[in-house]
């Protein structure tokens, strides 16, 4: 062979070899998802709209993330879960955390998803009770047993911090199907503003609100949780878990009815009537006006951390600043609250 066939030939060689490299090599497979569970606080239902539109929407499949949603209900131990490592994040009420907080579990809030509380005290509108001291001498439904925590701790702050004497209110169990407050046989009944106050209401009543967070009683409702592990050797996962669901939360707030529609699809209660007045009652519990959504204070954390010491459920004292973490919040937003 001359060398010049030869030196052709090699050429030859390697402009294929070149263009199997950078043209018909096969691309490296994406990698595969991170799984991630959440730990819902209750059932189905569109308190978790912008969990669901996330999901819907693509935010988490985009963060290269696989959500599952776990269903909460009054037998679940929300937080109990994310110990166990049987859930990675969790959406709680803030007197659950901060009591397992104290108590040492390594859980830490990521945000505050409802920046207001959904506790609400009703009364029949031909009461005459119209304010926490019309309280005095009558009949609360929100003895501190069962799932009535949270509507008792606000009850008494609200009476503490207005000088009212609490053991002036006769106090009974609380009833979820408010069978003794329709019957007249109970003066005031604690409900949620998302919930239980939309069925009393479907039944034709009048009502007098009394809200705790008029009175300065400011609360926290859901909150989002993980443990302290998942921050330190998944920070990355974390970012990317907060980043897509306050995007799902974003679009629920601007185009509620999307946010039922996606409820819907994960709700055994298939009522849009219902999910929608839900959706209406929550907004302005998520996107306040105030910050960005999910953003946290350190005020609202101290206040809750003192009322419960106050009442005598923190046993020991503990550092409420180490109990949540503005970092994510910090990273995702890039600025400061407005």
């Amino acid at each position: 062979m001359s060398k010049a066939k030869c030196s052709c030939h090699k050429l030859f060689l390697l402009f294929f070899s070149l263009l199997w490299l950078f043209g018909c090599k096969p691309a490296h497979p994406p990698p595969a998802p991170d799984p991630v569970r959440l730990q819902l606080k209750w059932f189905h239902q569109a308190q978790f709209a912008g969990f669901y539109l996330a999901q819907e929407k693509g935010h988490y499949a985009r963060e290269n993330l696989k959500v599952t949603f776990l269903e909460g209900g009054p037998e679940v131990d929300l937080s109990g879960r994310v110990m166990e490592g049987r859930a990675d994040f969790a959406v709680l009420s803030p007197d659950d955390f901060l009591l397992r907080r104290s108590d040492g579990a390594p859980l830490k809030a990521l945000a505050a998803i409802y920046r207001r509380s959904a506790v609400v005290f009703v009364a029949r509108a031909d009461s005459g009770i119209e304010k926490p001291a019309d309280f005095l001498g009558r009949t609360v439904a929100a003895r501190n047993e069962g799932g009535a925590r949270e509507f008792h701790i606000q009850l008494l702050a609200m009476l503490h911090r207005l000088g009212l004497n609490a053991d002036r209110v006769k106090l009974t169990s609380y009833d979820p199907a408010y069978t003794d407050f329709l019957a007249g046989r109970v003066d005031i009944t604690p409900c949620y503003s998302t919930g239980g106050l939309i069925r009393l209401r479907k039944q034709g009543l009048k009502l007098n609100l009394i809200r705790p967070d008029d009175y300065g009683i400011h609360f926290y409702s859901d909150i989002l949780i993980t443990h302290e592990r998942l921050i330190s050797e998944k920070p990355d996962l974390v970012r990317r878990f907060l980043r897509a669901s306050l995007k799902g939360w974003q679009e629920a707030i601007e185009d509620y009815p999307q946010g039922v529609q996606a409820a819907l699809k994960y709700a055994k209660l298939k009522d849009p009537a219902f999910q929608t007045a839900m959706m209406e009652a929550m907004l302005p519990l998520v996107h306040t006006g105030e910050d960005r959504i999910g953003w946290m204070r350190p005020e609202t954390w101290l206040g809750m951390a003192e009322t419960l010491s106050r009442q005598g459920l923190i046993k020991k004292p503990f550092d409420v600043n180490q109990a949540y973490t503005l970092r994510f919040l910090k990273e995702i937003y890039g600025e400061q609250p407005r």
